[in-house]
Protein backbone atom coordinates (compact mmCIF):
# COMPACT_ATOMS: atom_id res chain seq x y z
CA UNK A 1 0.00 0.00 0.00
CA UNK A 2 1.37 3.40 -0.98
CA UNK A 3 1.29 6.34 1.45
CA UNK A 4 1.24 9.81 -0.12
CA UNK A 5 2.14 13.01 1.69
CA UNK A 6 0.03 16.11 1.34
CA UNK A 7 0.95 18.18 -1.68
CA UNK A 8 -0.55 20.30 -4.41
CA UNK A 9 -3.59 18.33 -5.55
CA UNK A 10 -5.29 15.17 -4.35
CA UNK A 11 -6.00 13.93 -7.87
CA UNK A 12 -2.64 15.12 -9.21
CA UNK A 13 -0.73 13.10 -6.61
CA UNK A 14 -3.02 10.14 -7.04
CA UNK A 15 -2.80 10.40 -10.81
CA UNK A 16 1.00 10.62 -10.78
CA UNK A 17 1.31 7.49 -8.68
CA UNK A 18 -1.25 5.58 -10.75
CA UNK A 19 0.51 6.53 -13.99
CA UNK A 20 3.78 5.19 -12.56
CA UNK A 21 2.06 1.95 -11.65
CA UNK A 22 0.38 1.73 -15.05
CA UNK A 23 3.69 2.34 -16.80
CA UNK A 24 5.34 -0.50 -14.88
CA UNK A 25 2.37 -2.75 -15.50
CA UNK A 26 2.21 -2.13 -19.24
CA UNK A 27 5.99 -2.33 -19.73
CA UNK A 28 6.03 -5.75 -18.08
CA UNK A 29 2.86 -6.99 -19.71
CA UNK A 30 3.23 -9.41 -22.61
CA UNK A 31 0.49 -11.43 -24.22
CA UNK A 32 0.61 -14.86 -22.52
CA UNK A 33 0.79 -16.79 -25.82
CA UNK A 34 2.79 -19.70 -24.36
CA UNK A 35 0.16 -20.33 -21.70
CA UNK A 36 -2.77 -19.96 -24.13
CA UNK A 37 -1.29 -22.23 -26.82
CA UNK A 38 -0.65 -24.92 -24.22
CA UNK A 39 -4.12 -24.52 -22.65
CA UNK A 40 -5.94 -24.65 -25.99
CA UNK A 41 -3.97 -27.69 -27.09
CA UNK A 42 -4.77 -29.49 -23.84
CA UNK A 43 -8.45 -28.49 -23.99
CA UNK A 44 -8.67 -30.05 -27.45
CA UNK A 45 -6.85 -33.14 -26.12
CA UNK A 46 -4.08 -32.78 -28.70
CA UNK A 47 -0.52 -33.92 -28.16
CA UNK A 48 2.19 -31.64 -29.51
CA UNK A 49 2.89 -34.13 -32.31
CA UNK A 50 -0.80 -34.33 -33.26
CA UNK A 51 -1.11 -30.54 -33.38
CA UNK A 52 1.94 -30.33 -35.64
CA UNK A 53 0.48 -32.97 -37.98
CA UNK A 54 -2.80 -31.00 -38.14
CA UNK A 55 -0.84 -27.83 -38.87
CA UNK A 56 0.97 -29.57 -41.71
CA UNK A 57 4.18 -27.54 -41.63
CA UNK A 58 4.94 -26.95 -37.95
CA UNK A 59 8.18 -28.31 -36.45
CA UNK A 60 7.48 -29.92 -33.01
CA UNK A 61 10.61 -28.21 -31.67
CA UNK A 62 9.15 -24.83 -32.65
CA UNK A 63 5.86 -25.62 -30.90
CA UNK A 64 7.74 -26.67 -27.75
CA UNK A 65 9.80 -23.46 -27.84
CA UNK A 66 6.62 -21.36 -28.18
CA UNK A 67 4.83 -23.15 -25.34
CA UNK A 68 7.84 -22.78 -23.03
CA UNK A 69 8.25 -19.10 -23.89
CA UNK A 70 11.67 -19.52 -25.48
CA UNK A 71 10.33 -17.90 -28.66
CA UNK A 72 9.12 -14.52 -27.46
CA UNK A 73 7.77 -13.23 -30.77
CA UNK A 74 6.62 -16.08 -33.01
CA UNK A 75 6.60 -15.34 -36.73
CA UNK A 76 3.35 -14.88 -38.61
CA UNK A 77 3.97 -18.22 -40.31
CA UNK A 78 4.36 -19.97 -36.94
CA UNK A 79 1.21 -18.33 -35.57
CA UNK A 80 -0.76 -19.36 -38.65
CA UNK A 81 0.50 -22.93 -38.31
CA UNK A 82 -0.35 -23.14 -34.61
CA UNK A 83 -3.81 -21.68 -35.21
CA UNK A 84 -4.43 -24.11 -38.08
CA UNK A 85 -3.35 -27.01 -35.89
CA UNK A 86 -5.75 -25.86 -33.17
CA UNK A 87 -8.58 -25.36 -35.65
CA UNK A 88 -8.97 -21.65 -34.87
CA UNK A 89 -7.98 -18.35 -36.47
CA UNK A 90 -5.01 -16.23 -35.45
CA UNK A 91 -7.52 -13.61 -34.26
CA UNK A 92 -9.09 -16.19 -31.95
CA UNK A 93 -5.65 -17.05 -30.60
CA UNK A 94 -4.84 -13.43 -29.79
CA UNK A 95 -8.32 -12.82 -28.41
CA UNK A 96 -7.85 -15.68 -25.96
CA UNK A 97 -4.43 -14.34 -24.97
CA UNK A 98 -5.79 -10.82 -24.55
CA UNK A 99 -8.46 -12.08 -22.16
CA UNK A 100 -5.69 -13.26 -19.83
CA UNK A 101 -4.47 -9.70 -19.26
CA UNK A 102 -5.65 -8.09 -16.01
CA UNK A 103 -6.68 -4.93 -17.82
CA UNK A 104 -9.31 -6.87 -19.81
CA UNK A 105 -10.52 -9.57 -17.44
CA UNK A 106 -10.00 -9.84 -13.70
CA UNK A 107 -11.90 -11.46 -10.85
CA UNK A 108 -11.19 -9.49 -7.68
CA UNK A 109 -12.04 -9.18 -4.00
CA UNK A 110 -12.71 -6.43 -1.48
CA UNK A 111 -8.94 -5.89 -1.24
CA UNK A 112 -9.07 -4.39 -4.75
CA UNK A 113 -6.37 -4.25 -7.37
CA UNK A 114 -4.62 -1.18 -5.98
CA UNK A 115 -4.61 0.71 -2.68
CA UNK A 116 -3.21 4.09 -1.74
CA UNK A 117 -3.24 6.04 1.53
CA UNK A 118 -3.31 9.82 2.04
CA UNK A 119 -2.48 10.17 5.77
CA UNK A 120 -2.66 13.97 5.81
CA UNK A 121 -6.25 13.81 4.57
CA UNK A 122 -7.14 10.67 6.58
CA UNK A 123 -8.21 9.13 3.29
CA UNK A 124 -7.64 5.83 1.52
CA UNK A 125 -8.41 4.82 -2.08
CA UNK A 126 -9.08 1.21 -3.07
CA UNK A 127 -9.47 0.54 -6.79
CA UNK A 128 -11.58 -2.47 -7.72
CA UNK A 129 -10.88 -2.08 -11.41
CA UNK A 130 -7.55 -2.55 -13.19
CA UNK A 131 -5.50 0.59 -13.72
CA UNK A 132 -6.98 1.67 -17.03
CA UNK A 133 -7.81 5.12 -18.32
CA UNK A 134 -11.31 4.31 -19.55
CA UNK A 135 -13.05 3.45 -16.27
CA UNK A 136 -12.73 3.55 -12.48
CA UNK A 137 -14.72 1.83 -9.76
CA UNK A 138 -13.48 1.75 -6.21
CA UNK A 139 -13.87 2.77 -2.59
CA UNK A 140 -12.96 6.09 -1.01
CA UNK A 141 -12.51 5.60 2.73
CA UNK A 142 -12.65 8.79 4.79
CA UNK A 143 -11.30 8.58 8.34
CA UNK A 144 -13.03 10.10 11.36
CA UNK A 145 -13.84 13.78 10.74
CA UNK A 146 -11.86 13.69 7.50
CA UNK A 147 -12.46 16.21 4.73
CA UNK A 148 -11.15 16.37 1.21
CA UNK A 149 -11.24 20.03 0.30
CA UNK A 150 -12.72 20.93 -3.10
CA UNK A 151 -9.42 22.49 -4.16
CA UNK A 152 -7.88 19.02 -4.13
CA UNK A 153 -10.60 17.38 -6.20
CA UNK A 154 -10.61 17.99 -9.93
CA UNK A 155 -12.24 15.67 -12.45
CA UNK A 156 -14.00 16.86 -15.59
CA UNK A 157 -16.24 13.82 -16.15
CA UNK A 158 -19.44 12.49 -14.54
CA UNK A 159 -19.05 10.89 -11.11
CA UNK A 160 -21.37 8.47 -9.34
CA UNK A 161 -21.09 8.20 -5.55
CA UNK A 162 -22.88 5.78 -3.19
CA UNK A 163 -22.42 5.60 0.58
CA UNK A 164 -21.55 2.09 1.71
CA UNK A 165 -20.77 2.77 5.37
CA UNK A 166 -21.43 5.82 7.55
CA UNK A 167 -22.55 9.21 6.32
CA UNK A 168 -20.90 11.70 3.97
CA UNK A 169 -21.59 15.38 3.41
CA UNK A 170 -20.89 16.30 -0.18
CA UNK A 171 -20.88 19.86 -1.46
CA UNK A 172 -21.30 20.39 -5.19
CA UNK A 173 -21.40 23.93 -6.57
CA UNK A 174 -22.42 25.30 -3.12
CA UNK A 175 -25.20 22.72 -2.71
CA UNK A 176 -24.77 20.41 0.28
CA UNK A 177 -26.10 16.88 0.24
CA UNK A 178 -26.05 14.44 3.17
CA UNK A 179 -25.62 10.90 1.90
CA UNK A 180 -26.57 8.14 4.34
CA UNK A 181 -25.88 4.45 3.81
CA UNK A 182 -27.50 3.24 0.61
CA UNK A 183 -28.01 6.74 -0.81
CA UNK A 184 -26.22 7.97 -3.89
CA UNK A 185 -25.39 11.04 -5.91
CA UNK A 186 -24.53 11.69 -9.53
CA UNK A 187 -22.83 14.94 -10.56
CA UNK A 188 -20.52 16.43 -13.14
CA UNK A 189 -16.96 16.37 -11.87
CA UNK A 190 -16.15 19.70 -13.49
CA UNK A 191 -18.24 21.37 -10.76
CA UNK A 192 -16.43 22.34 -7.57
CA UNK A 193 -17.00 19.63 -5.01
CA UNK A 194 -15.80 18.36 -1.66
CA UNK A 195 -16.36 15.39 0.64
CA UNK A 196 -16.60 15.53 4.44
CA UNK A 197 -17.05 12.79 7.03
CA UNK A 198 -18.59 14.41 10.12
CA UNK A 199 -18.62 11.15 12.08
CA UNK A 200 -16.08 9.95 14.67
CA UNK A 201 -15.59 6.76 12.68
CA UNK A 202 -14.73 5.83 9.09
CA UNK A 203 -17.20 6.40 6.29
CA UNK A 204 -16.89 4.56 2.98
CA UNK A 205 -17.99 5.67 -0.48
CA UNK A 206 -18.29 3.68 -3.67
CA UNK A 207 -17.09 5.83 -6.58
CA UNK A 208 -17.66 5.11 -10.26
CA UNK A 209 -16.50 7.32 -13.10
CA UNK A 210 -15.65 7.02 -16.78
CA UNK A 211 -13.06 7.84 -17.90
CA UNK A 212 -10.95 7.08 -14.87
CA UNK A 213 -9.92 9.69 -12.32
CA UNK A 214 -6.34 8.94 -13.29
Amino acid sequence: MKAIKKGSSFYELLGDEIRKQMGKQLSQEDLPLPKIVRQLRQQKKLSGAHLCRCAGDLDPRTLTAVEKGRIKNPSVKTLLSISRGLGITVSDLFRQADMELDRNFRAGSQKGTFQMEFPSWKTKIISFTPLIKEFFCGKVILGPEAMIDETFLKHSSPIFISTLIGRIEIEVAHQKVQLREGENLFFNGCLRHSFANKLHRESVLLMVTAPSLF
